[in-house]
């Protein structure tokens, strides 16, 4: 990967126009993190931009990171976006079912997972060999020697938190410079305080109900949910049964009036979460993610039921490991 990433995105941008920085809908730390700083850095160079996601926020703990550090994201469908402006999308892929199309023009891409397929646009720095989103936004304050301020820093430091599981998991090299030289830079007692407490006592009924329906078969783990979750629980539930040693692999699901959510965690290199969950879901839904975490949906009106989804997963990870 060059070292003038951050020019070229520089050189493909107009200034006379708007910019949009679009993050995944339903964003999470990283997502949030990347837009927030990529959004400051271009703006400290003349730019006008905004941040902005569609869907919207689920979990205490990104709705009180954007409060504490003051991040101004705004929900695209209370924007009226210029046809003129330029969009560019931050931890995700133009097309992927949890990205809402929005009006102006796409010109970037700056992500951190493997694409279905080579992007269009004119500018984009993807690379799957990172851990998070926000270390690549890093690289750019580091190609042009601006230093973060303590907000931004705060926010790029519990993006990559947050994406490597507190440095355990997808971790690279660049990833692991961006934390060390982020660190101290940053507020990083109130960020380690907000994600280490993401649960509230209001989830312990789901908490139990999760306890009580688990398939455990071999070392893969089912949590069937049937009551309403919200996405932040959803991951962490995962996170927690992969935590089980005699468990490498998990997939929680939510199933409610409209879809079956689903996310999916792996320890296993043999059997990556994002490739496994894409086979899984072929013809039904949509996912993507990681090697160690993903997730996805099936809509409702095409969902066969539980039985029917342990039985597909387990098929393909069979298929997988023979």
């Amino acid at each position: 990967m060059g070292k003038k990433q951050f020019r070229h995105l520089l050189e493909t941008l107009d200034k006379n126009h708007p910019v949009i920085i679009q993050t995944h809908d339903y964003p999470d730390h990283d997502a949030v993190a990347a837009g927030f700083a990529l959004s400051y850095l271009l703006t400290s160079f003349g730019f006008q931009c905004t941040l902005v996601y569609g869907g919207e926020m689920q979990g205490d703990s990104i709705d009180e990171t954007i409060e504490m550090l003051g991040i101004p994201a705004v929900p695209a469908a209370a924007l009226k976006i210029d046809d003129r402006s330029q969009v560019i999308l931050v931890d995700g892929f133009a097309g992927n079912k949890n990205v809402t199309e929005l009006s102006g023009t796409l010109v970037g891409i700056i992500d951190h997972h493997k694409p279905p397929e080579p992007p269009s646009c004119p500018f984009a720095d993807i690379r799957p060999d990172v851990g998070s989103c926000a270390t690549i936004v890093y690289q750019y304050f580091l190609e042009t020697g601006t230093e973060a301020p303590r907000d931004v820093a705060t926010s790029l430091l519990m993006g990559i938190m947050m994406d490597t599981a507190y440095m355990t998991r997808g971790v690279g090299p660049i990833d692991l410079a961006a934390f060390s030289g982020i660190f101290f830079k940053s507020d990083w007692e109130k960020a380690s305080y907000v994600l280490r407490n993401s649960l509230s006592v209001r989830d312990l009924p789901l908490i139990r109900h999760a306890m009580d329906n688990n398939h455990i078969l071999g070392d893969v783990c089912f949590v069937e949910l049937e009551k309403s979750c919200r996405a932040e629980l959803l991951g962490l539930l995962s996170d927690y049964f992969l935590s089980f040693k005699e468990i490498f692999f998990v997939v929680t699901y939510e199933i409610d009036e409209t879809q079956c959510r689903i996310s999916v965690r792996s320890e296993d290199p043999r059997r990556p979460a994002d490739k496994i969950l894409r086979r899984a879901l072929e013809g039904y839904g949509y996912g993507g993610g990681h090697m160690h975490m993903s997730g996805g949906f099936i809509p409702a009106d095409a969902f066969p039921g539980g039985p029917w989804l342990r039985e597909r997963f387990l098929s393909v990870l069979g298929e997988t490991t023979q």
